[in-house]
């Protein structure tokens, strides 16, 4: 199953769920979603299966293509009038063998305005088996210059969007604070880090060659990130300098 690129419709779905954000819609609609989300975002996973497997074995695809797909479905407790779905479809890729919410992943997020491509990690409800605790917060201490020229070296704050998160009080529980402080202990209180492109609707870099030749590029110079915030292994940095 190759990639066949999102269409137009695909946006359009995103779109109408925004305005029409119930299950009785989404029942209604969900051909058109299987058709034009769900189908082309397994297709991408597939597709991309064998470049990822060349930028590390460890983010190889799951066998079942789904698993890398994230719930569109609101469960739990949600805030006043955020719908019953979520309005991004993100495919993720990370190290299976871990929890996903414990590593950090490579990604692509498709909504209403377009496709997003980036790396992030996380820590969840103070989760200390999460990497963001046990790798990245850790590796900063020492390696903090070095993961900032790498990001300068790679020209990652010319075409990408950072962004970090800390705790906050409230029902969405983070806050977005300064994206890269100068200092390690300043990144004591990180629960989240983002680095990411979007590109819009409409663009011709959205086509099916186009796009594949974007998400090698992007993700390419995202993989240093993942390195860096995620890979445990005490060589790591060997493989890291690789892609200066």
């Amino acid at each position: 199953m190759s990639f066949a690129g999102f269409r137009e419709e695909t946006f359009a779905f995103f779109k109408d769920l925004s305005a029409n954000n119930t299950e009785a819609w989404f029942e209604e609609n969900r051909p058109v979603f299987e058709e034009h989300v769900r189908q082309p975002c397994l297709s991408l996973v597939e597709t991309l299966g064998e470049f990822i497997c060349g930028l590390d074995p460890k983010l190889k695809p799951n066998k079942e293509p789904a698993t890398h797909l994230s719930e569109l479905q609101r469960t739990g407790e949600t805030l006043p009038d955020a719908g019953a779905y979520k309005t991004t479809q993100y495919v993720y890729f990370w190290n299976t063998e871990l929890a996903r919410l414990n590593d950090g992943t490579l990604h692509v997020g498709v909504s209403s305005e377009g496709v997003s491509i980036g790396f992030s990690i996380y820590e969840y409800g103070l989760n200390r088996r999460a990497r963001l605790a046990q790798v990245f917060k850790a590796r900063l201490s020492n390696d903090l210059e070095l993961l900032d020229s790498y990001i300068k070296a790679s020209y990652l704050r010319r075409g990408f969007a950072i962004h970090r998160y800390a705790r906050a009080a409230g029902r969405l529980g983070l806050k977005e604070v300064d994206a890269f402080p100068s200092q390690s202990s300043q990144w004591e209180n990180t629960l989240g880090w983002v680095v990411g492109r979007h590109i819009h609707t409409g663009s011709s870099r959205l086509t099916p060659g186009s796009f594949l030749n974007e998400l090698h590029e992007s993700f390419t110079k995202l993989y240093p990130l993942y390195l860096f915030a995620s890979d445990p292994r005490v060589d790591w940095k060997r493989e890291f300098k690789k892609h200066f």
